[in-house]
This record gives structure tokens, sequence and C-alpha cells, in this order.
């Protein structure tokens, strides 16, 4: 009997709060309040009787008793905790204008208070700080009048001023999700108005603002400038930040590292010690420590070292990468154990990946570290995981780690890396399949030990099968692999590409379709002609001589130089062999003025490809092999004004070295006494 009342209490509750009596509606929302802070059990099960409207309608109401609008709102404010979806309902309710109207001035104190912690609880989220778009206007003043009502009052040091003002910035931070909001923001003065706040001596307010500055800078290179140029007390904002990362408090410490991982980002920092010196050798020592969310200060050094060698370097040598391959070691002794949060385990072994990743992009040493650290034998298990943003991410460390030629022919063809990888490279999940074909790319080249391994796993058979892929990356990335397996390779690995690919396709691809799938494809062409008998004649008997002379038209007037470097070696793969497909060259003037054009090419690729080209045209001979003999193709050369473009060229004092040297090997063939 008496579980069926406890049964029946919340349904009374919410039906109280129809009641026409304000004494009986304040009671049921003041026994909903208490009994949902705290319990996720009881929010939950106010959630399911509907809760939202009722709140909702009393707070939209003009007329509704202040002291119930205080209890509504406390409501708001913990359901808004229990999760996105909720907290969205509440906005879809209509909750966030009661709450901005519930701030203006002469509102009851209390009440704005409690608006004030329900607005901060309601913007915890992605998707309700965006669709806070169109009260940012309206929200950004109120918020700065508080922290400049502060700034001006005698009790500001009190504790629950400066609670009042931590709320107001800890807003403004998440208002600050969108470039346009980011400029709303700084437009008002706040960076003025908040330096002053890093120096109060309060680590909550202390690390408020440095999330405001933060949000503020994130991946805003003009804002990352401006606020480079702030200062407070005769001391510059890198400054200030600087001195904070150094604070007692670990929570400061970790914020203001991710101020100056904006700064640096942004190349807004003059000066890189504070970073070398300070930020970096921070975030390491919180790696070691427990004062801090670990995944915070993964990912912040991660973002920090962001294609820039020398902090990338300067994390080495603070011992990050180490201690970044012992966090995988402790996260796998884990696995399968009691009492441990697992989710938590799995986002921050992707972190890791991420952020060892990063890292090790670009230096040698870095990748050294990594390896021995015995980092390959986690990316190998970690290839195996059951969560596909570890297997991203293990791909993604393991494209860079194996860039380097020392460890793919040492420590790679031991490591069991081979078959894992190309089972991701066909997996279901295109994040994964896009990270894997990317890692793959760097294990195909002539210098690898594990290309035999492949072609034997039939890779061949699987890049073409994703050559024909609906995602843009995965077709860039097989058609790279291809690119890579053809450099070196014999006959038969090359006529089984061209067999199972198809020059037509291949055609196709280099002329259409996006940029660096463009690239890719025209590459292929060239390699597939490249030192060899049977590329050239393979092109000539798929497309026949006059498509493969639209083909070279085409690729040459592209405006992307790489295509047109591409087309320029594919042009010399076809003039360098037999003179029946040189003639077809030679034949189209048209085409031949091009090849000349470009050896006067400001981009000295190309233009050492035309040359190359032009070097071919004129190797052959008009009797056969004698070098006696003029150029067989002279009076099409001399018609182009070849020999006067060379020697042009030749006097050009600032023709970089590559292309001097290209000059006069083809202009031999216009110097001899035949000639």
């Amino acid at each position: 009997m008496v579980m069926a009342t406890t049964q029946q209490q919340p349904v009374q509750h919410i039906q109280q709060l129809q009641s026409t009596n304000p004494v009986e509606v304040y009671s049921a929302l003041r026994t909903i309040k208490n009994a949902i802070i705290g319990s996720n059990a009881k929010k939950t099960l106010y959630y399911q009787l509907q809760i939202i409207p009722h709140v909702s309608s009393l707070l939209a109401l003009d007329d509704t008793d202040v002291q119930i609008r205080v209890q509504a709102t406390t409501i708001v404010s913990s359901l808004a905790h229990k999760g996105e979806d909720v907290a969205q309902q509440l906005v879809d309710g209509g909750v966030m204008e009661a709450l901005i109207g519930q701030v203006m001035p002469g509102t009851d104190a209390a009440l704005m208070e409690a608006s004030e912690r329900a607005l901060n609880a309601l913007l915890g989220y992605k998707a309700t700080r965006m669709g806070a778009e169109e009260h940012t206007h309206t929200m950004v003043p109120y918020l700065l009048s508080i922290i400049t009502e502060a700034k001006e009052s005698p009790r500001m040091f009190e504790m629950r001023m400066h609670a009042r003002v931590e709320l107001a910035v800890l807003i403004l931070e998440k208002l600050c999700v969108t470039e346009a909001r980011q400029f709303t923001v700084a437009n008002t003065g706040a960076m003025d108005l908040l330096a002053p706040l890093l120096q109060r001596g309060y680590p909550r307010l202390q690390v408020a603002t440095l999330r405001a500055f933060a949000a503020l800078s994130y991946e805003n290179m003009e804002i990352s400038r401006a606020l480079a140029t702030v200062s407070h007390d005769g001391r510059m904002f890198p400054q200030l930040v600087a001195e904070l990362a150094r604070h007692s408090d670990a929570d400061v410490r970790l914020h203001a590292c991710l101020c100056l991982a904006n700064l640096s980002r942004m190349r807004a920092l003059g000066d890189a010690r504070a970073v070398l010196t300070v930020a970096v050798p921070a975030l390491a020592k919180l790696l070691r420590g427990s004062d801090v969310p670990r995944l915070q200060v993964i990912e912040a050094l991660g973002y920090l070292c962001h294609e820039d060698a020398e902090i990338q370097m300067a994390a080495k040598n603070a011992g990050a990468v180490s201690d970044l391959v012992a966090i995988l070691a402790e996260i796998e002794s884990q696995d399968g154990a009691d009492f441990v949060d697992h989710a938590r385990n799995v986002h921050e072994t992707r972190a890791v990946f991420l952020a060892l990743g990063t890292i090790v992009s670009a230096g040698e040493e870095c990748r050294m570290r990594a390896v021995e650290s015995h980092a390959m034998a986690h990316l190998v298990r970690a290839l195996g995981h059951s969560d596909d943003g570890v297997k991203a991410a293990a791909c993604l460390c393991t494209q860079y780690i194996v860039r380097s030629v020392p460890i793919c022919r040492t420590h790679v063809p031991e490591s069991g890396l081979l078959r894992p990888l190309l089972a991701l490279v066909r997996s279901s999940a295109t994040s994964v399949q896009e990270k894997a074909t990317a890692a793959l790319i760097n294990l195909l080249p002539d210098f690898s030990p594990l290309r035999a391994d492949a072609l034997k796993e039939g890779v061949v058979d699987v890049l073409a099968q994703l050559v024909e892929s609906e995602h843009v990356t995965i077709r860039r990335n097989a058609l790279w692999g291809l690119r890579n397996l053809l450099v070196g390779t014999d006959d038969d690995t090359r006529r089984q590409i061209i067999e199972h690919v198809g020059i037509v396709r291949l055609s196709t691809l280099a002329q259409t379709g996006d940029k660096a799938v463009r690239e890719q494809a025209a590459g292929v062409l060239q390699n597939v002609t490249a030192e060899n008998e049977v590329g050239a004649q393979a092109v000539f008997d798929a497309l026949g001589a006059p498509q493969v002379v639209k083909l070279l038209q085409t690729l040459l007037a592209s405006e992307d130089s790489a295509v047109t470097v591409h087309a320029l070696y594919l042009a010399n793969n076809i003039a360098v062999r037999e003179r029946s497909l040189c003639e077809l060259i030679v034949g189209d003037r048209g085409l031949l003025q091009t090849i000349v054009d470009y050896a006067r090419s400001s981009v000295s690729e190309a233009a050492i490809g035309a040359l190359w080209c032009i070097n071919s045209i004129a190797s052959h001979r008009a009797d056969g092999d004698s070098d006696s003999s003029e150029p067989r193709f002279l009076a099409q050369l001399e018609a182009q004004n070849v020999q006067s473009v060379l020697e042009t060229l030749l006097g050009d004092p600032g023709l970089c070295l590559g292309v001097r040297d290209r000059v006069k090997s083809c202009l031999d063939y216009f110097s001899s006494p035949a000639i």
C-alpha cells in the first residue's frame, strides 16, 4: 500500500502544476526540484511524466509569480544536466527566451541568479549552443555588464560576487561557437574587459576566463592576433597566460596552455619560447598527473603540436611520446577488468593515437622515439579494436610512422601490420577506410619490404575496386597506392594494374571530377608508361592515337600544376619510346607548341618535364641509331623555334640549376656539325 502511494506521488505532483492555486503549484515545483537535484533516476521519471511542457508553460506566462519562476527555473537547470536531448527539448519548448527575459534589468535577484545558472546548463551542449544564434546579441551585452558592474563594485573580492562573474564568463565562452559569434563578442570590448580577471587570484574565475579566451580565439587568426596585443598592468596577454601556465592549480595550467596553443596555431605569437619552454613541458607533466581530465590534456597536446616540427620535437624532448605510449599500455592492461570506465578508455585511446600521430608526423627523431617506446605493438592491436574511431586514429598514426624509410625497412616487416591494415582497407566504415588507405600508400613504394607481401595479398585487386568508390578521398588514396606500386615494378604487375583498373577509366578520372583524383590518375598514367615497353603501347591500344593527343592536350591545359607536370612526363614517356609513337605528338603542332611553351614555365618541375620531352623528341635520329645524323624531327622543332627558346633560357642568370642542366642537355642536339 505504501509502495503504491509512493509511485502515485510524482503523477500527483505533475497534476498539481495545472492547479489554479499558486500555493499548490509552488509546493509541487519545490517538491519536484528537491527530488530531481542529484538524482538521475528522478530526473528520468519526471521527464517521462512530461514535466518539460509544464515548466515551459509556467515560464512563458507573463503573470507567473516570481517564487514559482525561481522553482521552475531551478528545475530547468537540473533537467538540462541530464543530457543533450533533454536540453534541446527545453530549448525547443521556448525556455531559452523565457530565461533571457528573466535576466533583464529590474528582475528579482534570486530569479536572475537562477536564470543565469539555467542558461549556463542549457548551453552545455553543442546543439543548444548552435541554436542560441538569435539570442547572442541580447546576451553578450548583459553578460559583459555583469563583469563591468563587478569590476566597479567594492564587493568584487567577495566570494558571491566573483561566483556570479565566473558564471557570466562561462556563458560567454559557450556562445563563441561560430566565427560570427566570436567577432560579436570581440567587437563589444570583451578582450580588454576579461584580461584583468586573469589576475584576480581566484582559480575558478581564472579557469573560466581562460576558457572564454580559448573559445574566442579558437581557429580565428584575426582575433588571435588582436588578443596577442591586449595588455593589463603593463604585461601583454601572452605573458599573462604564460605565467598562468606555471600556476600551482593544474586546471589553470591546462587552460592557459590551451590559450597558448590557439595563439600558436594561428601564428599570433611572435616569440615561440612561451610554447616551447612553458606550454609543452606543462602539458607533458599534466599527462603524468591525475589533477585534470587526462583526455583534455592529450587533446590539447595534439592540437598544440599540429604541423609544427619544432613544437613536436619539444614534445618528444619533454617525454610526451613515451608517456603517450605508456598510457596505451595502461589502458590495454585494464581490458576486461571490472569497475573500469571503458567508454573513457576508448576516448583516451583514440586521442592518444591522434596526438601521437601529430607528434611523429614530421620528424624522424620523433618517429624513432615512438618505435623505441614499442608503439608498433599497440598500433597493430588497435587496428583490431572494436571502436571505429580508435581504428581510424591508429591508421592515421601508422601512416605517419611508416613515412620513415628506415622504420619501414626495419621495424615494420616483423610487426604484423600488413594484414590487419589490409582488412581495414576493406572496412565498411568510410572513416576507417579513408585512414587505412592513406596508411597503405606508405607501404607500397619500391623501397618497402612489404610491397611483395601486399601483392601476394591481392592489393592490386583491392585498390582497383576502391578506384570506383563513391568517396573522393578513398578514390584518391587508391590511385595514389597504385602510383606507388608502379614505381620500379615488373611488367607483370604493370599489366595486372592495367587490366584491373583500365586505361580508359584512368583517362576519364584524369580529365574529370575532383582535383585530387585528377592529379593521382594522371600520376598513374605517367607511371604506367615510365621506363618500360608495355605501358605506352597499352595507352595507345586502349585509347587510340587521337584520344591520346586529346588526353595530353586536356591535361596540359589544366590549372593544376601537378596535373600538367604528370602530363609532361607522360608525353615524355611516349616520345622516348618508338619513333611511331613520338610522331603522333610531333605531328600535332598545337600540342608540340604547348610542350615548348612549358619549357619557359616559372614552375621548375613543369619546365624540367617539358625539357625532358623536348630531349626525348630530339633523341630520335634520322638514320636510326646513328649519333652522327641529325634529329629526325628537326624541322618540327625548328618550326617552334626550340633552339632560340633554349638559348634564351640559358642566358637567364636567374634560371635554377635543375632547369639549366636540362637546357644544356637539349642544346647538345642542336649544336652538332650535322646541324
